[in-house]
């Protein structure tokens, strides 16, 4: 009688496990497809452009005024012509850094508990091929203020130590106070 509730049991537990399985296939499939994707163009520091033309805006941040990604001179391959004014605006200098980190790059998205912003805009963070979190490199680069908006606080704490080492440091837009 044992051996044959254990059985039953077993049994139960595995058709169980293949049902709900099933329903998080979508699911599954949804965060596979954002483990290795390309980044093909920065918009501005906190927008992204992916290979698959989906836009991404990060968690977490909020930039100061920067150039739209038509702003920015480009050549006849795309590549971005560098301004020679040696005072380059601090937001042209951000969207720059923004590029050399995170351009091209193939990265891996996490989402939080909203997936959507209030405008339909996907939110994710940015892990980058290093491991970093691109979305915290900006804050601590201070090229962009922390903006913690909840339920959206997985890194909450990584990306508060990131601002809180701008502010220390008075890196970018940290240090016009």
């Amino acid at each position: 009688m044992k051996k044959f509730l254990t059985i039953l049991f077993l049994t139960f537990s595995v058709s169980t496990s293949l049902s709900f399985a099933g329903d998080l296939n979508p699911l599954l499939e949804q965060s596979v497809k954002y483990q290795n994707i390309r980044i093909s163009q920065i918009i501005a520091i906190d927008r992204i452009l992916l290979e698959n033309d989906e836009k991404i805006s990060l968690i977490g941040l909020k930039r100061s005024k920067s150039p739209k990604y038509q702003d920015v001179k480009r050549d006849e391959n795309g590549f971005v012509i560098p301004d020679t004014d040696p005072t380059t605006p601090l937001a042209l200098e951000a969207f720059r850094f923004t590029q050399k980190l995170a351009e091209g790059k193939y990265v891996r998205l996490e989402f939080d508990t909203q997936r959507r912003d209030n405008d339909g805009n996907i939110l994710a963070y940015v892990i980058l091929p290093s491991g970093e979190l691109l979305n915290a490199e900006l804050i601590r680069a201070g090229y962009a203020d922390l903006k913690l908006v909840p339920p959206n606080m997985k890194y909450a704490d990584k990306l508060r130590s990131a601002y809180q080492e701008a502010r220390r440091e008075m890196r970018g837009i940290q240090g016009e106070w």
